[in-house]
This record gives C-alpha cells, structure tokens and sequence, in this order.
C-alpha cells in the first residue's frame, strides 16, 4: 500500500511555494516560484506550482493546506473576481491612516482587543484609506480575501479564513474571536464582507471537478486554511506548546513563542503582537525584524563586485571563517524603524566604533553581529513576558545557509539553538495542518540536537549588554518622514 501523502502551498512575500509531502515530513516534490504582485497571476502561480508537485507523486495527497504570509489580500467583487492588485503589507502608503485609527480607537484600546499596534500594514488601514481615496474598490467588494483564503477558494469555490490571518486585519477579536463591527465601520465595512473565520482543525471546502482539472488533484480532496505562513512554518519546525521558540528567517525575521493565554495589557509596551496559534488552542507572540536578511541584501547592494554571480555565496566567503571574536563595531540594524523591543519607527541603521584597522569582512561581520544582538533582545523579552526560558530556539529560513551568521547567533541566543538547514518552512507547516484536520496521526518533525548556548562568553555578553544595549535604548530624534511600524 502507497504511503499517504500531503500536499502544502505557501504564498510568501517573494516566492509561492509548493510541495507533496510525506507523512514523516520529507518532500516527494517541491516547486516555488516569484509571488506576483496581480491577484489573477498569483492564483495561477499557485495551482500551477500545486499540479507540478501532484504530477510527480505517485499518488495523489490525502488533503491540502495553503498558508500565506499576513496582512496581505485583495477585494473580490460578487462574482468572487479580484478588484485590482493585492494590497501588500510592504504598502505604507496608509501610515496616515493608520495614526488615525490610533486617535479614534486608542493604542492601547485597539491592543486590548485585536493584539495589535496601529500599523500602515494593516488591512484596517488601507480600507480607512481606500475609503477616503478610492472608495469604488470598497463599494465594488463584496468579500475580503487573505492571500491564503483567495488560493482556497479558487480550489473550492468558498472564501473562508482562518483564525491566525483574520486576527492579522486590526479587525479581529483575538479573545471573543470575532469581527469587531465598530473598527470596521471605520473603513465603512460590515462583518458580513469579511470571510467566515474556520476553526484551525476545520476543512474550508474540496476541492471542485474545475480545480481537479487545474492541478491534478481529485475532486473531492479537503482544502484547509493553514492561515499565517510564520506560524505554519513554526509548526513544521516542532514549536508546537509553550517552552518552545521560533526564530524564522527571511527578508524579515519573525519570533515566535506560544503561550497558554493571552498575556495582559501590559505586553504592548514591548512592541510584540499577540494572537491565536495554528492549534486553535493557544495563543503566541510575534516580535518582528523588519529587515534581517533584507539588511544583507541593502549591504550587497553596495559592497558586492558588479556582475557578482553568486553574491551570498561571496559575502559567505568575505566573513568567514565562523570562530572569531567579536568584531568591536557595533550596529544598530534598524533600516526601516524598530517594531520591538521598545517600539521606535525613528530609528536608523548605524555604525558605532569604527576604527581604522576594521576592514570589509569585519563590516559585513559587525551587521551580523548586530541582527543577532536585536533577535536576543526581541527573545529575551518573549521570555519576560511568558515566564518561561525556552527549551531550545528553533531557527530555520534561507539565512540558515550562512555559517558564520548561525556562529554568531550560537553566541548570543539565550538558549541551546536547534539550526533547521534545509528546513521547508510553511508550506510543509500547512501539508501538516491539513492531515491534522483530517486525523492523519502527527509525527514529530526530526531535527539535529541543538548547539550549546554560550552567551554567557564574556567578550559576546559584554558587546550585547555594554554595548548594543545602551544604544538601542538611547533617546532616538524623531524623524517626519518616519511613520510607525509593528
């Protein structure tokens, strides 16, 4: 008898990612390719992707489950057809709004509520401002979908959402779980044009004989909304209950720790976000970076011979080899504000202590360096609030290739760290969610011991706490153009 298998979608902020794989994780087939910007072109991305991988197992999966990144969607008109482009969580073009809706409602009102900072990534705050510049696309929408719910129901025929991408709006009652009727009158919206919000062990429809045809799958096939991809991604990484921590990696790098219950009021001086986790039975915190691979990116930009064929690969070969000491340039590495710790949408990148003898490995060692001192801050206040050291940090993500930036990270998590290379991230998270939704036993995700903490050398614990430290707290100058970020 075949082995069963599962098949995953994950519509990232730069590529879609597709796999078919087996019950024990491992992959059978995979596809990705560049997330496009147009509604219409990324539903066919996907399926597209989706029947690849169908084409090449054997059999076909039991079930799928489509996660996606947040805070990203598209208006659908009556006939469930896109009006216009995605509106992107990169969009800050509602920053404006966004401090209005922190006026009209209260910060800490809005964060009592919906776990979130008033923020121009927010849906809430791109219907207050199509409301006001272009309220044709709102009087054109009949339904609300998510990134993810927009992929489901070209596969069913249903526009449904789960939990952890409704919570991710600025209009969800992470408590009651629910729409809240007066925040969206703000943008002039009634709940009912918002997708149904599915419990996270629920299938949101099957696969239909159109969507069959399309990618390969039978009709028939149960569909979930695997919901947030940094969550899924966690999941499939083994963080599954509290004592456990995420440290996801990408253009931005997202921590995750879940928690039993929504942790008090208190928690948003901390910059963190608080919302439902993947299970439906507890709660997390998400503490973001808004630039940690994309930091590198800004510095290859300027640094990296013209024509350089590999650039990763060349920055690799600059910083290395792994086992040094600290370089003594410390960097602020806040290229677009800081979310958290201690929110600050004025900060900037900077350098600190730059002396003459310091070369160009020892810069692009320094921002690394300071990527890692930022996530132990924003680690260390997760650990404040819960209560709890976790037992391991669970880091996955394209950076994990680096490994001179896993050293560095080594010697300054609070915490044994588990480094996931290779690691499939949310695609495989809603592969696994999906058979969890349709009673397929869980198997724990295998993974190497994890590496001794040792931020407790002195020369590492000196350069975070003497250091980094006082200058991530100093007074920032606030800039006009800056706007707020979470």
């Amino acid at each position: 008898m075949a082995e069963p298998l599962l098949a995953g979608l994950d519509v990232g902020t730069t590529h879609t990612k597709a796999g078919v794989y087996r019950t024990d994780g491992s992959p059978v087939a995979q596809r990705q390719a560049a997330t496009p910007p147009d509604a219409e072109a990324l539903r066919d991305t996907a399926l597209r992707l989706l029947a690849d991988c169908v084409s090449a197992a054997d059999v076909p999966p039991l079930a799928l489950g489509v996660a996606s990144m947040a805070e990203t969607g598209v208006p659908l008109d009556a006939a469930g057809a896109p009006v216009g482009e995605l509106l992107h969580w990169r969009d800050r073009s509602a920053g404006r709004q966004a401090d209005q809706l922190g006026q009209a409602v209260g910060r800490p009102a809005f964060f009592a509520t919906t776990g979130l900072h008033p923020s121009a990534k927010l849906p809430l705050a791109r219907w207050i401002w199509l409301r006001q510049h272009d309220p044709d696309v709102l009087r054109r929408m009949a339904c609300w979908a998510n990134a993810a719910d927009l992929i489901v129901a070209a596969l069913t025929g249903t526009v449904t959402t789960s939990p952890t991408l409704a919570a991710r709006t600025g209009v969800f009652d992470i408590t009651a779980g629910g729409y809240l009727p007066d925040l969206l009158d703000l943008a002039g919206l009634r709940p009912d044009q918002l997708p149904p919000v599915l419990a996270a062990d629920q299938v949101a429809g099957r696969v239909t004989a159109t969507a069959a045809r399309r990618t390969g799958l039978p009709a028939g096939t149960p569909v979930i909304v695997a919901g947030h991809d940094h969550l899924a991604a966690a999941w499939a990484a083994g963080v599954r209950v509290p004592g456990q921590v995420a440290d996801s990696m990408g253009t931005a790098e997202a921590i995750v720790t879940p928690v039993v219950a929504v942790p008090p009021p208190t928690t948003r001086a901390t910059g963190n976000s608080v919302g439902p986790f993947v299970d439906g039975r507890s709660f997390c915190l998400i503490s973001g970076l808004s630039s940690s691979g994309g930091l590198v990116e800004w510095l290859l930009d300027r640094l990296a011979p013209a024509g350089q064929a590999n650039r990763h690969e060349w920055f690799t070969d600059l910083v290395g080899p792994p086992a040094r000491p600290p370089t003594g340039i410390t960097v602020q590495p806040y290229l677009h504000g800081r979310a958290s710790p201690e929110p600050d949408p004025h900060r900037t990148l900077s350098f600190h202590g730059i002396r003459p003898e310091h070369t160009l490995p020892d810069i692009g060692r320094a921002v690394l360096e300071g990527l890692c001192m930022q996530v132990r801050w924003m680690i260390e206040t997760q650990v404040s609030i819960s209560g709890r050291q976790p037992d391991a940090v669970r880091v996955f993500g394209g950076p994990t290739a680096n490994p001179t930036w896993m050293w560095i990270k080594t010697q300054l998590t609070p915490a044994p760290v588990v480094v996931l290379s290779g690691h499939q991230g949310a695609a495989l998270g809603a592969a696994q969610l999906a058979g969890r939704a349709i009673g397929v036993p869980e198997v724990p995700p295998p993974g190497p011991p994890p590496q001794p903490a040792s931020a407790a050398a002195p020369e590492w614990e000196a350069a975070y706490r003497s250091r980094f430290l006082p200058l991530a707290t100093a007074a920032s100058s606030p800039s006009p153009d800056s706007e707020e970020t979470s």
